[in-house]
């Protein structure tokens, strides 16, 4: 799954600014691991949940939240549906340049 020990780290920001360019390319995406959340009751998962085909998405008209909307990662699966996730919960992330092999995204410094 390429979860091993000489993973190379990201910063979070730099994650979702990759995440952003490659789907602009015709056949770019990305793969993603994170951790769901339900929004309404703001419970997460403790299973990590890996996603392929991945491309950004612009927030749709009916999307509201209480909290800011840049805390959100919005995105669309292989399938073309709209997906959401919690930033911060937003594990690991691949890209097409290096096989899509998992990095560590990191939020927080150390």
């Amino acid at each position: 799954m390429g979860l091993g020990l000489g993973m190379r780290n990201i910063e979070g920001i730099e994650a979702i600014r990759l995440a952003q360019e490659v789907s602009k390319l015709p056949d770019g995406t990305f793969k993603i691991a994170f951790y769901p959340c339900n929004l309404a009751t703001g419970e997460a998962s403790s299973k990590l949940r890996i996603m392929e085909g991945c491309k950004t998405r612009a927030q749709l008209p009916r999307e509201q939240w209480e909290a800011d909307g840049d805390a959100y990662f919005l995105f669309q699966d292989n399938e073309g549906e709209p997906k959401t996730c919690h930033r911060v919960l937003l594990r690991f992330i691949g890209f097409p340049n290096d096989g899509f092999q998992l990095h560590k995204v990191n939020w927080f410094k150390q």
